[in-house]
């Protein structure tokens, strides 16, 4: 596992930026989709790239948006022949 570690400071607007080195580790743009947790009791957030699913089946691929959710080609068919 590569790591990129370095000390930042939260800025006025309680903003910390992603170092580029820490972006291309893990092949994230500026529009990389993430989700962030906050660890209370370890002093830890956790920044994680969302990764979209179907609503049904959970498939990552083929999706198309569907009510602000996502859902893949084939229960898109599946549904279309109820």
């Amino acid at each position: 596992m590569e790591e990129a570690k370095g000390l930042h400071l939260i800025d006025e607007e309680g903003r910390v930026v992603l170092p580029t080195i820490v972006r291309n580790v893990l092949k994230w743009d500026e529009k990389t989709p993430v989700e962030i947790w906050a660890n209370p009791k370890d002093h830890e957030i956790v920044i994680r790239q969302h990764i979209f699913q179907c609503l049904s089946c959970g498939a990552t691929e083929h999706l198309k948006p569907f009510h602000k959710k996502y859902i893949c080609e084939e229960c898109q068919k599946l549904i279309s022949k109820l």
